[in-house]
């Protein structure tokens, strides 16, 4: 799939990044990378409409000064892209996400080997260490595990390396999808992997539901969410601000699931919801 890419410039850099990647996410906008001048931003070429991003930028620009370049990217040039200035991300002892050049000189409890490609979920972002920090202190063992959203794959793979009985991964795009079974290679698990969103979990029933997206898509999906979590299963839920937590905590109670816990780290967050 060809994608856009749009090489924005912030100043201030915040909030006016942190802002405009959630007003972006809401146009299609699937993947970020944060820069020392804003954001660069991904949408898939069906998806692109640039007039709608300058109206965004245009009202963003209470906040301070918002400029970009948009560059066509075809589908052969992601791992190029990707793969450049690719660093490795540890958390604490506990873990490390590497690509497989990197060599490993310490020992870590869970070693995870990930070829990003386009997909988002290298680990590098807040949203996705925080769902590994709490992957980490769960019991998987013999669980069943659902991954929306899944990206690279990283928390299905890290869940199977963690001691889950299976692990389901779902993804809107095609090329997340080729990318999650090739890292699931890589790292010697099998996971299931389908192209699809919530409708494709209808009457399935899971121990853990891991869904690291956006505020709207996790608003719409909690529904089906509680609704295939076993009893006494966790939801675990990032990919937005701190300030929408409450939002997605209310929904979540709405449909019979309670809050346990929440993390935040550079002004995203991360929750725990309980069935």
């Amino acid at each position: 799939m060809n994608y856009y890419a749009y090489r924005f410039h912030c100043n201030p850099l915040q909030p006016l990044s942190e802002i405009l990647v959630s007003e972006l996410a809401d146009l299609g906008f699937d993947s970020f990378v944060d820069t020392t001048e804003g954001v660069d931003a991904f949408v898939a070429e069906n998806l692109d409409d640039e007039a709608a991003v300058r109206d965004v930028a245009d009202g963003l620009a209470y906040l301070g000064t918002l400029a970009y370049n948009r560059d066509f990217i075809p589908d052969q040039n992601w791992n190029a892209i990707w793969e450049a200035d690719y660093p490795v991300v540890t958390i604490g002892r506990r873990c490390i996400v590497r690509a497989p050049f990197h060599k490993v000189t310490e020992h870590y409890d869970l070693d995870l080997l990930i070829t990003p490609q386009m997909s988002f979920g290298t680990g590098h972002h807040a949203t996705t260490r925080h769902m590994l920090t709490y992957l980490l202190d769960e019991t998987l063992e013999g669980k069943s595990i659902l991954d929306m959203g899944t990206g690279t794959g990283v928390l299905a793979i890290a869940a199977v390396k963690l001691g889950a009985a299976n692990a389901r991964a779902i993804d809107v795009n095609d090329w997340a999808c080729r990318n999650a079974i090739e890292n699931a290679a890589l790292n010697q698990v099998n996971i299931h992997v389908d192209k699809g969103n919530a409708d494709s979990i209808e009457g399935e029933v899971f121990d853990l539901i891991l869904a690291n997206i956006n505020k709207n898509v996790l608003l719409n999906d909690i529904r089906t969410y509680a609704k295939c979590l076993s009893p006494g299963g966790a939801l675990i839920m990032s990919g937005f601000f701190d300030a929408d937590a409450s939002d997605i905590i209310s929904e979540g109670v709405l449909h019979g699931l309670k809050h346990v816990a929440t993390k935040t780290d550079d002004h995203w967050a991360a929750l725990k919801l309980i069935k």
